[in-house]
């Protein structure tokens, strides 16, 4: 090998290196480098769509630059939950669950930036609102949000004579739901039923309960399991379970066999599901609708499952253009509208409502925009106080249900006893 041909590899191998650590992070950051460039963490369908606010962002801020990291929710609260502290090896703006915000204010209340001033609270779904703000701080952007309605399938309410607008209640939810399992039957010949239930979680109880607009705590962290009108939802909830209107699932590739198997007339779920609908069961376009959820006595809200926001790192070398990026996307219109329609993601921000797709409904669907309801239903969505002890509490109220729907226990009792173990866990 001659002098001059190792001197040229050895060139060559140097450049790679340098190329390898510059993909690796080896390089220069965007604040050593004085250019702006903006980290951001989300999962699948919400990183696309910050990739599309970013694209658009752009068009206005050419000396933005971005760095977009997929990863699943559990990688991000894995890192979140060792990198807040210390701002350290954490993206300058990351996307998280609604319901686990909290959780990261409270323990770390300086982890992200205040946005208070960045956001017009008229704009956006009170219950979104409520859910990005602690102990006097907005620590998010809110994003997509969940309000529920009642899914339904017209062809099986016309097979079974049931009128969706003599559904008002729960108790008449029963008894159309009697009147489907005689009449219809499933592609596979088997008897409907009227909706999934998963007999160990709190998911009926919750959503009967938060019609009431409460949740199993109240502000100042007491559990309200005790509270009369939690003990009138899981009695409406047991009800429900005993009359034999549902069918059992355990877990989510279960639930979606519901849809996909034809074995439910109705889900109560969030505007989210019109995606899962469409998605597992494609057969059954133009024979589904949505209506509001059965009323309970005494209960005025509706419900909202599901949703997220968009956080800033406090310790960014950007905070301004971050702030200013995450406010954009947040509340372009077009944006949010076409994030709903591309991914799925429901915007919480009022004023997307007027855009084209929320005025025209889906046609799989059918003629009545699907749409209306959900946009009436989540501006009712109570702003129920969080608790940093709301998903550990949840698996103790599932242990509860189960005892109650499966073995028969005793409201009462079980209920009196959910309350003094969460008052010893959580106090």
């Amino acid at each position: 090998m001659s002098k001059k041909f190792k001197k040229a590899l050895a060139a060559v191998l140097a450049l790679v290196l340098v190329l390898v650590l510059t993909a690796c992070g080896g390089g220069k950051t965007g604040e050593e480098s004085g250019e702006t460039v903006l980290t951001v963490w989300a999962w699948d369908v919400a990183l696309m769509q910050l990739q599309d606010a970013a694209a658009v962002y752009q068009q206005e801020h050419p000396d933005v630059q971005f760095v977009f990291e997929e990863m699943g929710t559990d990688q991000i609260y894995n890192k979140l939950s060792t990198s807040l502290a210390t701002g350290n090896g954490i993206a300058d703006i990351i996307a998280i669950e609604g319901e686990m915000l909290v959780g990261y204010a409270d323990k770390f209340p300086e982890g992200f930036l205040d946005v208070t001033d960045c956001i017009n609270a008229d704009d956006y779904l009170p219950s979104k609102i409520a859910e990005v703000t602690y102990k006097g701080k907005t620590h998010a952007f809110p994003w997509d949000a969940g309000p529920v309605g009642l899914f339904y399938r017209t062809d099986y309410f016309e097979q079974a004579g049931v009128n969706p607008e003599d559904i008002q209640t729960w108790d008449d939810l029963i008894e159309a739901g009697k009147k489907v399992e005689a009449v219809c039957k499933t592609p596979a010949g088997d008897p409907v039923k009227m909706l999934p239930i998963r007999p160990n979680s709190a998911g009926l109880y919750a959503l009967i309960r938060n019609q009431f607009g409460i949740g199993a705590f109240d502000e100042n962290g007491t559990p309200l399991i005790t509270d009369p009108r939690s003990i009138q939802a899981m009695e409406m909830a047991d009800k429900i379970y005993d009359s034999g209107i549902g069918l059992n699932y355990n877990g989510w590739d279960e639930y979606e066999q519901t849809v996909a198997n034809e074995s439910v007339a109705c889900i109560p779920e969030a505007v989210w599901m019109i995606g899962t609908i469409k998605d597992k069961a494609p057969q059954t376009e133009g024979k589904w609708a949505a209506m509001d959820l059965p009323a309970i006595e005494g209960g005025t809200y509706s419900c909202s499952n599901g949703g997220s926001d968009l956080a800033i790192n406090a310790k960014t070398p950007f905070p301004e253009a971050a702030k200013d990026f995450c406010a954009f996307a947040m509340s372009d219109s077009a944006l949010q509208a076409a994030g709903f329609e591309k991914y799925g993601l429901y915007p919480s921000y009022i004023p997307s409502y007027e855009e084209e797709i929320f005025k025209t409904g889906d046609p799989f669907f059918g003629e009545e925009n699907v749409y209306e309801i959900f946009i009436e239903n989540g501006q009712k969505v109570a702003q129920i106080p969080l608790s940093v002890n709301t998903q550990e509490a949840s698996d103790y109220i599932g242990t509860t249900v189960s005892n109650i729907f499966l073995n028969g226990a005793d409201i009462q009792t079980e209920m009196e006893a959910l309350q003094k173990e969460l008052e010893t866990k959580f106090s």
